[in-house]
C-alpha cells in the first residue's frame, strides 16, 4: 500500500457473498466513504490487480469494478467463460488461484450458480460476489443506497417498492436486505407467477397492489424483466406484462413529485418501463451507474485495508 489517506475503517471480511455479511454500521461507513470518493477525495493506493471473473455477460458491473480498481491503483485481470480454461474443465477455485499467482489481490466473481462463494475454500485474497444466479448482488445494493443518499434522501423510514420478477431477481433480494437493514419498509409487487404466495413474507417484506404502492412509495425500484422467463411459461406476453406491471408514462403520473425511481439496468425500454421514465427528473438510473464505481471502490478499499 502506498501513501496514506484516511479510511473510514477496514471491513474485516475475506469475502462478501451477500449484503447481510455486512453490519448496518459497516453499510453506513461504506456509504460515507462512497460519497467521499464520488466527490473526488483520493482513495488508498494498493499494488496488484483486481480480477473480474465473469461467467455471465455484464457491461455495468464488470466495467465498474475495473474503474473502481483504477481508483485504487490496481491493474485489471479479466476472465470470462469464453476463451478461458473453464472450457477445459478448470474449476473456479483453480482459476482464482491462477489469477492470484498472476498478481490479483482481490477478485469480483459473477456466476450463474447461486451461493457459489459461500462454500468456496480460501484462495488467499478477498472475494466479492458480483452476482450469483438468482441469489444476491450485494454491490448493486450498495450502488442503489449511494444513489439515494446523493439525492439527499434518508433510507431510514422510507417506503421502498420493488416491482417485477422478484422470484428470479438477485437485485431484489440484495436490495430488500440492504434497505431493510437501514430502516426502510420494503414492499413487493409483480405478477403472481413471479411473486408467488409466501415469497414476500419469506424475504421479510410485504406484498402490495402495484398502483397502491406507486402512490405511496418514496423509492420505486423497477427490475429488469428477464425475457428468458417468457419461454418457461411465467408470462403470456411482453405486451401484457407492460400493460399490467410496467412503469408506463401513465403510471409514472401516480408517483409523488418527490419519489425516486431506480433500475439496475440494462433496461428493456417499452417493457418494464417507458422511455419517459428513464429521463424523468425523479429517475436515478444513470446516477446508479456512477455510484457503482464509487461503492465498489469503497468496498474493495475497506477489504484490502483490513489485510
Amino acid at each position: 500500500m502506498q501513501g496514506r489517506v484516511k479510511s473510514p475503517g477496514p471491513v474485516r471480511l475475506d469475502r462478501l457473498a451477500q449484503i447481510r455479511d455486512l453490519s448496518a454500521e459497516e453499510l453506513e461507513r461504506l456509504l460515507v466513504r462512497g460519497q467521499e470518493l464520488s466527490e473526488g477525495q483520493p482513495a488508498l493506493q494498493f499494488r496488484g490487480a483486481v480480477a473480474t471473473v465473469f461467467y455471465e455477460n455484464s457491461t455495468r458491473t464488470r466495467n465498474s469494478f475495473q474503474q473502481a480498481g483504477r481508483l485504487l491503483g490496481l491493474d485489471t485481470l479479466q476472465v470470462g467463460r469464453e476463451g478461458s480454461s473453464i472450457q477445459k474443465g478448470e474449476t473456479l477455485e483453480d482459476t482464482l488461484h491462477t489469477l492470484r499467482a498472476l498478481g490479483a489481490v482481490i477478485a469480483a466473481v459473477r456466476t450463474p450458480e447461486p451461493g457459489v462463494l459461500l462454500d468456496l475454500p480460501d484462495v488467499g485474497m478477498p472475494l466479492v460476489n458480483a452476482g450469483d444466479g438468482w441469489r444476491q448482488h450485494p454491490t448493486q445494493a450498495l450502488a442503489d443506497l449511494l444513489a439515494v443518499r446523493l439525492a439527499g434522501r434518508a433510507v431510514a423510514g422510507a417506503r421502498v417498492l420493488i416491482v417485477g420478477d422478484i422470484l428470479h431477481s438477485r437485485v431484489a433480494r440484495s436490495g430488500n436486505d440492504a434497505f431493510a437493514m437501514l430502516g426502510a419498509k420494503v414492499w413487493l409487487a409483480g405478477p403472481p407467477t413471479l411473486v408467488p404466495q409466501g415469497l414476500a413474507a419469506s424475504l421479510g417484506a410485504e406484498q402490495v397492489a402495484l398502483e397502491d404502492g406507486l402512490r405511496a412509495a418514496d423509492i420505486v425500484m423497477v427490475l429488469r424483466l428477464q425475457q428468458e422467463r417468457m419461454e418457461r411459461g411465467y408470462l403470456p406476453s411482453l405486451g401484457e406484462y407492460r400493460r399490467e406491471w410496467g412503469l408506463t408514462a401513465e403510471r409514472l403520473a401516480l408517483l409523488r413529485s418527490d419519489a425516486l425511481v431506480l433500475h439496475p439496468g440494462p433496461q428493456n425500454r417499452g417493457v418494464e418501463l417507458d422511455e419517459e421514465v428513464i429521463y424523468d427528473p425523479r429517475s436515478l438510473i444513470h446516477r446508479q451507474i456512477a455510484c457503482g464505481v464509487a461503492m465498489r471502490a469503497a468496498l474493495m478499499e475497506a477489504m484490502l485495508d483490513a489485510r
